[in-house]
């Protein structure tokens, strides 16, 4: 059976743009005499769309890109699979009753749809906000050659039996399916795919049917969280061989011979490492949202730190030298080290910087305060204000360059709140290291060194040269060790543990690896702190984490390359008393002691 996968780019909202490359792809399958073609899961609608799932006139109007424009360009001699959102009626208040559904379109009409059943609600997804959750598993049968194939549909989620009581898979193949059609809009996170390939592998293997999964790519929002869409479709045969894996970040197509039993044509697999993947991603996304938003160049402040020199070399590599708008902002606590750094970088990559001090305006607003207030800002005070005057001086560059911010913040700082309110680390179109612990960065600076095959970004931020530094009037060095507290912030956002628990685990010896390698001098977390250090050093980063939720809901949104990222895919909130452990016997006492004194 010749089967082809439509890796499409849905946009949120465009429903003409997607009506369009669905009919172009079509046409292509037609073309290739494909029997089949598969498109991503929302392929229509986009997957990302928040309140326009609310609006009536938007849901009907791509049940009628359906029905009246896709459905007409399917033939009789080919079946098409096609993610779109159903209506199913209203709610006794009134509200919409939709379902994330696929289409089954053969011989110019829908021949029959099926609702998605297990509704994705963790982290991000939002499927039980909208959808309603489809109430049985089907197969259905469609005429391929002149035999009657009966096609099993699963859309995204309900394929991952591990999350679930139910196995739909397995119920599609007792039902008597023999081929598993998967539409996807899965979001990326580093290792996914590899998460991807073992479970539908898995489900070809174990269950002895073959599985086409097309995943869209592209990009989404959720306000606070950027989601990356990467593709990446393949097909496995009945003993899980893989038979074909198309590209990832970026729009594809391919047609691939599926046996409906038995050992397919099998491929080899690419393979990739953590930072190749990270990079690609953010590269993709870097470019990807500010085309569809309509932005034509990304403006960074670079500070001659490796925060700043990371973003602008990314930004680079996804909008050329022509579209990337490279601006410093020096004040008097600024070093010459990193002033050279910024322009060692900046005519690395070939892009103009502009030299626009935040000395002058900083005197003047400190005078000012001095004037009403009777005396200078305190310390603190100080670097608030130079933080938030580099905003100032962005947005009026941003006006003039016709530019987005790009904020420069990584995930360390982000979770201890070490930023100021509409700083220009914090604010702009999206945070893109937002997701990337300060160790993470260091690693992946020397991957960007590598890749690109010359010292990009300056060795001396990275290698333990130069400690990193705010050089605000507070702070001539970052007042943390963050071979420990990255570590920390990780466990605290991307495991959601609880500060006990990580204590428990460094006891144990058993933290997250991955979150605390060795550091400069090749020391492990466990020989540089004291169990009573490394305490102190948790309910210190549990404490800012908590205050900052306040900041970073006010902040750029952050785009996401990790299982679980701070912003709204976490769903903190700004309230919460939670102190994140208790000692029961401790907790009676307190309350005992407080009942004593009530009158």
């Amino acid at each position: 059976m010749k089967v082809a996968l439509a890796q499409t780019k849905p946009v949120t909202g465009d429903l003409v743009g997607n009506t369009e490359q669905i009919v172009r792809n079509i046409r292509w399958a037609k073309e290739d005499n494909a029997d089949i073609v598969v498109f991503p899961e929302t392929a229509i609608t986009g997957y990302c769309c928040g309140a326009l799932f609310e609006q009536e006139s938007f849901v009907q109007y791509n049940i009628s890109m359906l029905e009246e424009i896709i459905a007409k360009e399917v033939p009789d001699d080919m079946v098409a699979i096609v993610g779109f959102v159903d209506q199913l009626g209203k709610k006794v208040n009134g509200d919409l009753r939709i379902a994330n559904s696929a289409a089954v379109i053969q011989g110019g009409k829908v021949i029959d749809t099926y609702d998605k059943v297990l509704l994705a609600n963790g982290e991000h997804h939002e499927d039980r906000k909208y959808f309603t959750s489809g109430e049985v598993t089907k197969v259905i049968p469609v005429q391929i050659n002149g035999e009657t194939i009966n096609l099993g549909v699963s859309i995204c989620e309900d394929a991952w039996h591990q999350n679930h009581e139910r196995d739909i898979i397995q119920e599609l193949k007792d039902l008597g399916a023999d081929l598993i059609v998967s539409p996807n809009q899965s979001y990326f996170h580093y290792d996914k795919q590899e998460i991807r390939r073992d479970l539908f592998g898995g489900h070809a293997a174990n269950k002895g049917i073959p599985v086409v999964m097309t995943n869209g790519v592209g990009v989404g929002d959720i306000v606070k969280n950027i989601l990356i869409y990467d593709g990446g479709s393949f097909a496995f045969d009945s003993e899980g061989n893989p038979l074909v894996e198309l590209e990832r970040f970026q729009s594809d197509y391919c047609v691939v011979d599926v046996p409906l039993t038995g050992k397919g044509s099998a491929a080899k697999l690419p393979s990739f490492t953590k930072y190749q993947e990270i990079y690609d991603a953010l590269v993709f996304e870097q470019k990807e949202i500010f085309d569809v938003i309509g932005i034509p160049n990304a403006q960074v402040h670079v500070s001659g730190g490796i925060d700043s020199a990371i973003v602008a070399t990314i930004v680079y590599d996804a909008m050329g030298a022509d579209h990337t708008v490279l601006i410093t902002n020096p004040t008097e606590d600024n070093g010459d080290i990193t002033k050279g750094f910024a322009q060692y970088l900046a005519d690395k990559l070939s892009v103009k910087l502009h030299w626009n001090s935040t000395q002058e305006p900083y005197q003047s607003v400190v005078e000012s305060h001095k004037n009403a207030f009777g005396k200078e800002p305190s310390l603190v005070g100080k670097a608030c204000i130079q933080a938030v005057l580099r905003t100032v001086q962005g947005i009026g560059a941003y006006h003039h360059f016709k530019s987005g911010i790009v904020a420069t913040g990584n995930h360390t700082e982000i979770v201890e709140g070490w930023a100021t309110f509409h700083d220009i680390g914090s604010i702009g179109v999206h945070a893109l290291i937002g997701d990337l612990t300060k160790v993470e960065l260091y690693q992946f600076a020397d991957y960007i060194n590598e890749r690109f095959g010359d010292e990009v970004i300056p060795q001396p931020l990275f290698d333990g040269t130069i400690k990193p530094m705010a050089e605000l009037a507070d702070a001539k060095e970052d007042p943390i060790d963050y071979w420990v507290r990255s570590g920390i912030d990780a466990e605290l956002i991307r495991n959601r543990k609880g500060p006990l628990e990580i204590i428990a685990d460094f006891q144990q010896g058993t933290l997250t690896q991955d979150f605390f390698p060795l550091d400069f001098e090749g020391k492990s977390v466990y020989e540089k702190y004291s169990a009573q250090q490394f305490s102190n050093e948790t309910w210190e980063a549990f404490d800012n984490s908590r205050r900052s939720v306040f900041k970073s809901a006010q902040g750029a949104p952050i785009v996401i390359i990790s299982p679980r990222s701070r912003g709204f895919s976490n769903r903190e909130t700004i309230i919460n008393h939670y102190l994140g452990g208790y000692d029961i016997n401790d907790v009676y006492s307190h309350i005992k002691r407080r009942i004593e004194v009530l009158p």
